[in-house]
């Protein structure tokens, strides 16, 4: 298990790695990014996560997101018309440089998730990182099976989306394994 100081110094790697990708880097794309991080790659940054409006979501996240803030390691900026967006301060190169080798030792995982997740909508957000809450707790792989499983949590979803979104997560998981 990574001690806090570690937590810190990969949620600011990735929140970077967001930043240098034009991602718009809001608390819901941090969040799913690091419940992929995970859940996806099992890196254990302990944060519990429950099913909320827009799929997982951690209040010991947003939690740890005040403390960066507090502490001085990431910055947010408000962006109009939708909210805020989070960055690294300069103070935060302090954090990336002492835990360098922890960030090169993750840094495939979290290039394949910001690759993948970082500029997606909230709506696709939710949608596949559901797909992956399903698989996780409810251990079914079959992706018609948790697509109705996505449809039942969150009725707002089609059936259709549901699907696409457990074929997404396939395919992530293929080219993992691969």
């Amino acid at each position: 298990m990574l001690n806090i100081q570690e937590k810190k110094a990969l949620t600011v790697a990735l929140i970077r790695k967001m930043q240098n990708a034009d991602s718009w880097t809001g608390e819901t794309h941090i969040q799913k990014c690091t419940y992929f991080l995970e859940e996806f790659f099992n890196i254990e940054l302990n944060y519990d996560f429950i099913l909320y409006k827009h799929g997982p979501f951690s209040f010991d996240l947003r939690d740890e997101l005040g403390a960066l803030r507090a502490d001085d390691f990431i910055v947010m900026e408000p962006r109009r018309p939708f909210g805020a967006s989070f960055k690294p301060s300069k103070r935060a190169d302090l954090l990336e440089n002492k835990y360098n080798n922890l960030i090169r030792e993750y840094d495939r995982e979290l290039s394949f998730v910001v690759d993948r997740l970082a500029n997606k909508s909230v709506k696709e957000l939710e949608k596949v990182a559901t797909a992956l809450y399903v698989r996780n707790t409810e251990g079914i792989t079959d992706n018609f099976k948790i697509a109705k499983k996505i449809v039942k949590l969150k009725p707002h979803v089609s059936l259709e989306d549901a699907q696409s979104a457990a074929e997404e997560l396939s395919g992530y998981i293929s080219e993992v394994d691969n």
